[in-house]
């Protein structure tokens, strides 16, 4: 991770048992994560949408947030950190215990990349892909009948043709 900016980690909390009721319910939960690593926590924001309870907290160099849907007993939590040291994972393991969730699901991401600029290209590999096959083969066969109702329609003068590229060989 030396040449990357930062690092993103998703995390899906199944199964959990933690009641929440108000976005303002999650404010300790989000106080002991940063109080965890070590961060302090500059603000938070909470919203309620239909049956979603989220807060958003922010840190000089990190950000928290955390989706509850209470109904289904499930949280969806990114953390991301301009500070590649900050320790993620121990507010994964906090938020699971915390949550009471009995299963977990987490994607670490490397963001910010500036490897070689090689590696930034996308990676395309050049495949004839079945629609090309498609019109490739609709203009030969497009070719050949075009030849052969110019044949049925001068058969003399392709018989002419037909002879001359023969004497040519």
């Amino acid at each position: 991770m030396n040449n990357t900016l930062g690092k993103h980690l998703l995390i899906d909390f199944y199964n959990c048992k933690a009641v929440f009721t108000d976005p303002e319910d999650l404010q300790p939960l989000v106080e002991r994560a940063f109080e965890l690593v070590g961060a302090t926590l500059d603000g938070a924001s909470f919203y309620h949408l239909d049956n979603e309870l989220t807060c958003i907290a922010v840190s000089g160099n990190a950000h928290l947030c955390i989706h509850t849907y209470p109904d289904l007993s499930y949280a969806a939590v990114d953390i991301y950190s301009f500070n590649t040291d900050l320790q993620a994972s121990k507010i994964m393991s906090a938020l699971k215990i915390i949550l009471k969730s009995d299963r977990i699901k987490a994607t670490s991401i490397r963001r910010g990349d500036f490897g070689s600029i090689r590696d930034m290209r996308p990676k395309r590999k050049s495949k004839i892909t079945t629609v090309r096959r498609m019109k490739n083969t609709g203009a030969r066969i497009k070719r050949t009948s075009a030849k052969m109702f110019s044949i049925l329609r001068h058969p003399k003068r392709s018989r002419r043709i037909r002879s001359y590229q023969n004497r040519k060989k």
